[in-house]
């Protein structure tokens, strides 16, 4: 076979190959296009556990106390107008993926008095610097407060 011959079967080749990639393109839907979303029954996210004791050193670490108070914790008292809610009963009042929300989109739900003068949240974002084993021990920790848990102390377990 010669080599011009060669090299026009192999373009024939590719453009088959191409022509068929293109019907079946056409054939699932483009990104515009609805499609079925399947998702087992009774199916929720849910975040793994993560370690209370943890979440309170992220809490430290992060500075939480600078405008969340948690009574009965030994943390620095908030100052100035960046106030946020007092945490030390919020545990039994919200599953953690709502302090999971809470952090990375304080905006979601917020109440008027913690606003800012944009209608966005007061609080800032942590998405860019806190890890999300970070995250899911924070909200594990947040989860702690109130109710029948006290506060874990560090080394304390998971729950």
């Amino acid at each position: 076979m010669s080599s011009k011959l060669v090299t026009w079967v192999l373009i024939l080749l590719l453009v088959l190959i191409g022509l068929q990639g293109q019907s079946k393109a056409q054939e699932q839907p483009s990104h515009g296009a609805k499609s079925e979303v399947h998702q087992p029954e009774e199916w929720r996210f849910a975040l793994p556990p993560g370690y209370p004791a943890r979440g309170r050193e992220v809490f430290v670490r992060f500075e939480c106390y600078s405008c969340h108070q948690v009574l009965g914790e030994k943390f620095p008292q908030p100052g100035g107008d960046a106030i946020g809610p007092e945490l030390s009963q919020m545990g039994p009042m919200h599953p953690p993926e709502y302090f999971v929300e809470s952090i990375m989109n304080p905006s979601a739900v917020i109440e008027d008095r913690y606003r800012g003068a944009d209608g966005r949240s007061k609080m800032p974002s942590f998405n860019d610097i806190m890890t999300v084993e970070e995250l899911i021990d924070l909200a594990a920790f947040l989860k702690s407060l109130g109710g029948a848990h006290r506060s874990p102390s560090p080394g304390g377990q998971r729950h």
